[in-house]
C-alpha cells in the first residue's frame, strides 16, 4: 500500500504531471526523477514500489526504458489531487486569505 504522504507518492504525482495524466504517455524515467535531484537511488525504489502495487507500468522502448500510468495509476492520482484541493481549503496558508 502506498502511503499518500510518502516519497513514493511524490513521486507519483511528479510521474502524474510529466504524463499529463495520461494513461497512454510514455515518460523516460529522467523526465520525472530530476525533481528530485541526488535521490536517483530512491526515485528507482519508489518505481519498483509503484509498478508492483499496480499503478506504474515499465514501457520498453529501443534506447531506454519508458514508463506509463495505469488506470489505477490515474485514478490514484486523481485521488492525490483531489486530496491536496481539500487540503488547501481548509487550510489558511493555502486558502488565499493569507492568515
Amino acid at each position: 500500500m502506498i502511503k499518500r504522504d510518502g516519497f513514493e507518492a511524490a513521486v507519483m504525482i511528479s510521474m502524474c504531471k510529466a504524463a499529463k495524466m495520461s494513461n497512454s504517455a510514455h515518460v523516460p524515467e529522467q523526465a520525472f526523477a530530476r525533481r528530485f535531484p541526488g535521490r536517483g537511488d530512491k526515485v528507482r525504489k519508489a518505481l519498483r514500489d509503484l509498478i508492483r502495487e499496480g499503478l506504474v507500468r515499465k514501457h520498453p522502448t529501443r534506447n531506454e526504458m519508458t514508463f506509463e500510468l495505469t488506470k489505477d495509476g490515474v485514478a490514484f492520482c486523481r485521488e492525490l489531487q483531489e486530496g491536496a484541493q481539500a487540503f488547501a481549503g481548509y487550510h489558511p496558508a493555502f486558502a488565499g486569505d493569507g492568515l
